[in-house]
């Protein structure tokens, strides 16, 4: 298996890439979500000073809100079924390796009994 590109390690590395860009975009969407939600706040209490709670603006911010919180959920969801799946891969590649492995290992004891004459 040696210079194949479908070695574990790969599949792994894929893992580990998928994983840290779920916890990029967790960290990028908490912020924003917070300046957000601090805005959508600030808003609300100057319309209620005003008398008037009716305003489009209001809407909108939240509605883009909601489109970011949405998206970042798809996103999240993605890329975690990749890292899982590339995790998957990883394992049933690396058990078919150990398995090789001990099928080698099991003959090369034999050999070594043989030549010892055990």
């Amino acid at each position: 298996m040696n210079g194949t590109l479908l070695q574990p390690v790969v599949f792994n590395i894929i893992t580990i890439a998928a994983m840290l860009f779920s916890l990029f975009q967790i960290m990028i969407g908490e912020s924003g979500r917070l300046t957000r939600a601090s805005e959508a706040i600030q808003i609300l209490e100057e319309f209620a000073e005003d008398g008037s709670l009716e305003d489009d603006s209001i809407i909108s911010v939240l509605s883009a809100d909601r489109d970011q919180r949405t998206r970042l959920a798809n996103y999240l969801v993605v890329t975690m079924v990749v890292a899982i799946l590339a995790n998957v891969v990883a394992n049933y590649l690396g058990r078919g390796r150990h398995f090789t492995n001990i099928t080698r290992i099991r003959e090369l004891e034999t050999e070594l009994r043989v030549l010892r004459g055990d």
